[in-house]
């Protein structure tokens, strides 16, 4: 019995749905959504696992662990960029602490897309012959 514990797709559609919410919030208006995105994309991709909460959450954390280093890599660049050099010790230790926050996050909406998956599967009755 071969089970994939990570799974590819979800992957993908949550990094994009992280990358989606980071250009239109934070580059676009100016209004951070990036700790509310992980916790969607996190939902999203433990509801399409569609298997336990274990499996939810590995996925979850792989999602934070994976956009969170692109995501602070760009921040650490942006901030490089528009002078903050002299501060760079400090903006590491900075987003060190962002991306374990984000691995949480990430997981914790895995395992929140995974419950919401098994209560919509317990809703549905299977038909009587």
């Amino acid at each position: 019995m071969n089970m994939e514990i990570i799974k590819r797709n979800p992957l993908i559609i949550g990094i994009a749905i992280i990358f989606a919410m980071y250009i239109l919030g934070d580059v676009i208006s100016g209004v951070s959504l990036l700790l509310p995105s992980f916790l969607l994309a996190g939902i999203v991709v433990g509801f399409m696992v569609n298997e336990d909460m274990k499996t939810g959450a590995i996925n979850g954390a792989v999602l934070g662990l994976i956009s969170s280093i692109i995501v602070n890599a760009i921040l650490i660049v942006m901030m490089y960029l528009q002078g903050y050099g002299d501060y760079f010790v400090s903006m590491i230790l900075f987003y060190v602490i962002y991306l374990v926050i984000e691995i949480v996050i990430g997981a914790v909406g895995g395992v929140l897309g995974s419950l919401i998956q098994a209560e919509t599967l317990e809703d549905v009755e299977p038909d009587s012959p």
